[in-house]
């Protein structure tokens, strides 16, 4: 399954950079019974360290055994300005993960105009890879931590896409 969504995500990020020039910060978590989530998360405002706590609460409270998540980050030397933007995606569960690299080039207006593949590798590791950790290891909330990000996922539940890996109809979303 690893597979499967490391190389679904990975092509619904290159289909929104030849569509739409942007590519969002974003998670999806899969269930064991194929319910599926999609949520842009670039609009959350968190800490970088709550929002990923944040993200670990939504895949556990969506019981999920595997994610994907994908985001830009800014890599190289700062020194010699060798700055470059490169887009990280990821698919793992507690134990596996695969993880994609691509060098994202910019137009003149701003938008991404191509992504150059840099690499992809896995492991069975995820605990010390940064953006594959979310499902390895255990993390305890405190209650109102609990509250505080289940009420963000309730606000923002109206934009978030669900389906199901299986077939079924998007009727029988999680609740």
């Amino acid at each position: 399954m690893l597979a499967d969504l490391f190389e679904e995500y990975s092509d619904w990020y290159h289909t929104l950079a030849e569509e739409n020039g942007v590519l969002p910060r974003s998670v999806s978590g899969v269930s064991a019974e194929g319910q599926q989530f999609i949520y842009l998360i670039d609009g959350l405002e968190l800490h970088h360290m709550a929002r990923n706590k944040y993200v670990r609460f939504v895949l556990d409270e969506h019981r999920s055994v595997a994610y994907a998540y994908g985001g830009l980050a800014l890599r190289g030397d700062s020194d010699q300005g060798e700055i470059e933007e490169v887009l990280d995606v990821v698919a793992a569960d507690s134990t596996h993960y695969i993880m994609g690299h691509w060098r994202v080039s910019r137009g003149a207006d701003g938008m991404i105009i191509a992504l150059q593949h840099m690499g992809t590798s896995e492991g069975d590791d995820p605990e010390k890879h940064p953006s594959a950790w979310f499902l390895a290891g255990s993390i305890r909330f405190a209650d109102p931590e609990k509250l505080k990000f289940r009420g963000i996922w309730e606000q923002d539940r109206p934009g978030i896409i669900f389906n199901d890996r299986h077939g079924a109809d998007d009727d029988d979303r999680p609740a």
